[in-house]
Parts: structure tokens; C-alpha cells; sequence
């Protein structure tokens, strides 16, 4: 698209210095040796016809190969102003989507980790008392499972770049891709286990 919008600018300005530019610096050469009446139009006239003569081919390809040049940067700078316009929208529906996005992980993240307090808070204190070997492991998950929600919360509250995978056993469907930063906080919070895939 942006090659056929280039190409018509130079043809554009290739056509304006044959058709326009060049009869006008040929009846601007005549100007100086014979100053015309106004109205003198068989004047204007022969000069205007001499100007797409045969023998005047060479100049007219000249100016029309200055036309195609300017015609070419114009259309080249029309080109590059186009994309600015593109990317600036482009990132500035991201940074809308990311403000709006992070307005609703912090509604959700006062809800969820309000829960998550609770459940990890008690599976924690439970762990400090002796018990069935059984229970002290699904207590171990549930401890576990609590970091990485509040992983998961600490990501979306921080997140600053918006990166999309797919889900799993969707084909359109897409999710926001946490893997690399939920694995770094989990790891800098000492958890052991891997965390769980969606």
C-alpha cells in the first residue's frame, strides 16, 4: 500500500514538470528578449506548442525526471508521516488498554488477596503444629498455592508491558503471558514447586 501511494507521487510529479513546469520556464525564457502584450495569444500560443515539440523532448524529460524526484521525497515523507500516525495511535490504545487493565488488577487484587491472607495465613499456622505426614503435604501445596496467587497479583499490579500467549485449549482466546516474571517472584519468594500451567 505504501509502495503504490510512493509510486503515484513520483508519477504525480513527473507528469506536473512535463505538463506544467516545463511550458512554463519555456514561456518564462521568452520573457526577457520580447515582453508580450496580455492578450497576445498567438504568442502564448506557438510557444506553448513549441514546448511539446519533438525537438523540445530532451528538456521536457529533464523536467519531468526533476518532477518524479520531488514527487518521489514528497511521497516518501507522506509515507513516513502516515506510519508516525499509525504508531502514535497504535500506542496509544495500548497505553489506554494498560491503564484500564491496571485499574481492574487493583480492584481484583484487594478482593482476591483479602482471601489469599486468610488461606495462607492458616495453612502457615497450621504447618507449625505436628500432624499426619498427608495433611502436612496438602497443607505444603496449599501454602504454596497461596505464594503463587499473591505472585500472580504482584505481576498484574506491576505489569508495564502487555504480552499475549495462547490458552491452553482455546484457538482464539488469549491471556495476558506472566510465566517469566510469576516464575522470578516465585523464585525470589523461595517456593520450590513449579507453579500451576492454566
Amino acid at each position: 500500500m505504501q509502495k503504490t501511494k510512493i509510486i503515484w507521487f513520483t508519477l504525480a510529479g513527473m507528469l506536473v514538470g512535463y505538463i506544467l513546469i516545463h511550458p512554463f520556464a519555456m514561456l518564462a525564457s521568452v520573457l526577457g528578449p520580447r515582453l508580450p502584450l496580455p492578450l497576445d495569444f498567438s504568442f502564448w500560443g506557438h510557444h506553448l506548442r513549441v514546448s511539446f515539440a519533438p525537438e523540445m523532448l530532451a528538456m521536457g524529460a529533464a523536467f519531468a525526471f526533476m518532477g518524479g524526484v520531488a514527487g518521489l521525497g514528497l511521497g516518501l515523507w507522506y509515507a513516513q508521516k502516515e506510519r508516525w500516525i499509525v504508531e502514535r495511535l497504535e500506542s496509544q490504545r495500548r497505553q489506554v488498554a494498560l491503564e484500564t487493565l491496571q485499574e481492574l488488577m487493583v480492584t481484583l487484587a484487594h478482593h482476591i488477596r483479602n482471601a489469599n491472607v486468610v488461606v495462607g495465613g492458616f495453612s502457615k499456622r497450621l504447618l507449625k503444629s505436628p500432624m499426619d505426614p498427608d495433611l502436612e503435604r496438602q497443607l505444603t501445596l496449599i501454602q504454596q498455592a497461596s505464594l503463587e496467587i499473591e505472585s500472580v497479583i504482584a505481576s498484574l499490579e506491576g505489569l508495564s508491558q502487555i504480552d499475549r500467549t495462547q490458552y491452553i485449549g482455546a484457538w482464539e482466546t488469549k491471556m495476558i503471558d506472566l510465566s517469566q516474571e510469576l516464575k522470578a517472584r516465585l523464585e525470589a519468594a523461595g517456593t520450590k514447586g513449579k507453579h500451576h500451567e492454566p
